[in-house]
């Protein structure tokens, strides 16, 4: 009798092991490198509590986006998408990569854990910016061409309006607590501000001028700070009092910038120049610049907030920067005019996530 319980309980352990490396297997199957022994790692913009994220880049002339691996700075996918990407953004969780074309004016809606377009939808003239709530519910899309912005249900993936706005609008960014998006209007030197819940303009932020262009938030919520395209300058607007408070000069014909997690420092991509420069936001002034190139314009803070990814347009190429030192650590090969990079916020690593 005992000798056939033992045989019993092997038996079980064989098979409980059996399973159980077969279930270890099949998790590590998905990522964009199709390498298992770097699933742990890959999955990471796919919604897990990671300190890394992967890094996107849009390549306006090839007609395609890139994967690169935060660790080995390697280019580890290559997904066709519209004609002429212009922008793109990861969803709050990490699930999708959208790309907005500009000039088949539409946007391809990427599966980040299989690197697959799974949907592309057709939105206004020639779009640009895009962004999300930081809820992850709306995804908007600014029109340049049409001075209109589009709405998409992030978890349907459809479009459920479009709301007029100001002259040749460019991008826009949401509150922190995704109640308002703010739009940039180039052509009328204004901000549209949108009630998320009606999606309707219910007020406009006036004399920004300068021909704004791109825009960010502070970690805070306080502040926008939107680039000027007329004036290489970036704009101070304070969100409570709705108008522009100060101007901090930097580099020419600048576009792109995003914000470090502790709300201290911004980095701006000048693609007039060679370099990128550091703003300190509560000094209000340009502290350094870093020379990376011909025609930085895309930029972004990894997730962690140890690196700035800078995509060089005129170089075919993204530059990554240490962020403690402010200098140039490494230079990525990419494919023909790199325009804008994205990555996992650094906000959405302060939740923990289950879902992918």
């Amino acid at each position: 009798m005992k000798k056939r319980m033992v045989v019993f309980v092997i038996f079980f352990l064989v098979i409980l092991t059996s399973v159980s490396a077969c279930t270890g297997e099949d998790e590590k199957i998905a990522g964009p490198t199709g390498n298992p022994e770097e699933n742990d790692e890959v999955r990471q913009a796919s919604g897990g509590p990671y300190k890394e994220a992967l890094v996107y880049v849009n390549n306006k002339d090839s007609n395609n986006l890139q994967v690169i691996h935060p660790t080995t700075h390697e280019v580890v996918r290559n997904i066709d998408v519209g004609e002429k990407p212009t922008y793109n953004e990861i969803s709050p969780k990490g699930n999708n990569v959208y790309v907005v074309n500009s000039k088949s004016e539409d946007v391809s809606i990427i599966d980040a854990k299989t690197a697959e377009v799974i949907k592309t939808i057709p939105v206004g003239k020639t779009p640009k910016g895009i962004n999300f709530t930081p809820d992850g519910k709306w995804v908007y899309v600014v029109n340049e061409g049409d001075n209109t912005v589009t709405v998409i249900d992030n978890e349907s993936m459809e479009k459920t309006s479009t709301i007029d706005v100001g002259e040749s609008p460019h991008n826009g960014v949401a509150s922190v607590d995704s109640s308002t998006f703010y739009v940039t209007n180039t052509g009328s030197d204004s901000i549209s501000v949108i009630d998320t819940a009606s999606q309707q303009v219910t007020n406009t932020i006036k004399e920004v001028e300068g021909s704004p262009h791109n825009i960010n938030i502070t970690p805070d919520g306080k502040t926008l700070l939107v680039t000027l395209t007329q004036t290489s300058e970036v704009g101070v607007v304070d969100i409570k009092d709705a108008e522009m408070s100060e101007v901090i000069p930097v580099g020419t014909g600048h576009h792109v910038l995003d914000v470090t997690k502790d709300g201290k420092y911004a980095y701006v991509g000048n693609i007039g120049t060679n370099f990128v420069s550091v703003i300190d936001i509560s000094a209000e002034k340009e502290i350094k610049q870093i020379e990376v190139g011909k025609g930085p314009h895309g930029i972004i803070v990894s997730a962690n907030g140890d690196a700035v990814y800078a995509a060089i347009s005129g170089e075919n190429k993204v530059t990554v920067i240490d962020r403690k030192t402010n200098e140039v650590v490494d230079n990525i090969d990419v494919d023909s005019f790199p325009f804008f990079i994205s990555t996992l916020e650094s906000h959405s690593l302060d939740k923990k996530r289950t879902d992918n």
